[in-house]
């Protein structure tokens, strides 16, 4: 099998989830993904604060999203 090209991340990497109005489901917020926790947070910061927003850590276990 060959594999998928695309960027290979360390772990944990840090992703920020806006949730959508319409379907009520998380959803990455423009495919960003971040190497530390404070990059994720700034850039949370940056998307308006109508939007309901989660950071989201991800292992190679899995994901969970992280408490406020």
């Amino acid at each position: 099998m060959t594999r998928t090209p695309g960027k290979l991340r360390k772990y944990p990497y840090f992703k920020v989830q806006a949730r959508d109005p319409v379907s009520m489901v998380w959803k990455d917020h423009q495919k960003e993904a971040f190497d530390d926790l404070d990059s994720a947070r700034t850039y949370r910061c940056s998307i308006p604060t109508d939007t309901e927003t989660r950071i989201v850590m991800w292992e190679r276990a899995g994901s969970r999203p992280l408490p406020e």
